[in-house]
């Protein structure tokens, strides 16, 4: 159905649902259940470098992290714009939107008690949105017959390991390459290899992504002073090999 409500049909030999967190061919495939809200909301805000403290124009990712909400900061469009990702608790927040707008003085009164550099930098955004973030659990599968599941639609999750668009991406390469040699007559027969080999991965990352915030919003104290020394002696990188190092164009596809 389009915008105007006309409805039309069309065929084909495969239909790859990768619609979002709310798909409508996801239905097609699996039992419907509403997705998970987290409690959070994110407010997110591109900001003019040249208006940006100059710690948050530097050519790297920060991230600030402190009681009930975290405050995440980097460069963009060439060092032209400083992106903005503050998460916080949502109170009656539900809407679940990149474009719905939020207020600045509503984020500027969640870290007013941080860093006065944060301060500045919410207060030279030109506007901000708000969005509340929900996730899903791992489905039980995401292909029948010639209908299959990529991104959001299979997999939805929370942004704290930044993998939900790299995710889809995987998702898209090896899809790819189960199709490439496909006929109409074993098109189902690499979708499931598709699943087969995606599946297991895109679980593991689905689940890893929830429960970060409880890491990155502790209160100060004793658990709080052993994640930071976790950070300060830990390679991130090289910790997360697994994750941010993994070869998906090496995935056997037949």
């Amino acid at each position: 159905v389009d915008s105007a409500g006309r409805e039309s049909t069309a065929v084909a030999d495969v239909v790859v649902g990768a619609d979002g967190i709310h798909s409508t061919v996801r239905p097609t495939v699996v039992t419907e259940a509403p997705p998970r809200f987290s409690g959070l909301c994110a407010y997110r805000c591109l900001v003019p470098a040249d208006a940006a403290p100059s710690l948050m124009v530097r050519p790297s990712q920060t991230i600030w992290l402190g009681p009930g909400r975290h405050f995440v900061h980097y460069p963009v469009s060439r060092g032209r714009l400083v992106n903005v990702v503050a998460v916080v608790p949502a109170g009656d927040w539900r809407i679940e939107s990149w474009t719905t707008d939020g207020r600045l003085e509503d984020l500027a009164r969640e870290f007013e008690t941080w860093d006065p550099r944060l301060g500045e930098l919410i207060a030279a955004a030109p506007e901000t949105k708000r969005w509340a973030m929900y996730d899903r659990s791992p489905l039980d599968r995401w292909t029948d017959g010639r209908v299959t599941l990529l991104g959001d639609a299979a997999h939805a999750m929370l942004p704290f390991l930044g993998q939900g668009a790299c995710q889809a991406i995987e998702d898209a390469v090896v899809l790819a390459g189960c199709l490439r040699d496909a006929t109409p007559q074993t098109a189902a027969e690499a979708l499931l290899r598709y699943e087969e080999i995606r599946k297991p991965r895109a679980s593991q990352v689905q689940l890893g992504s929830r429960g970060r915030e409880v890491v990155n919003h502790l209160p100060d104290g004793p658990e709080q002073r052993r994640r930071d020394e976790g950070f300060a002696k830990g390679d991130p990188l090289r910790q997360n090999a697994w994750l941010y190092g993994h070869e998906v164009e090496a995935e056997p596809v037949h």
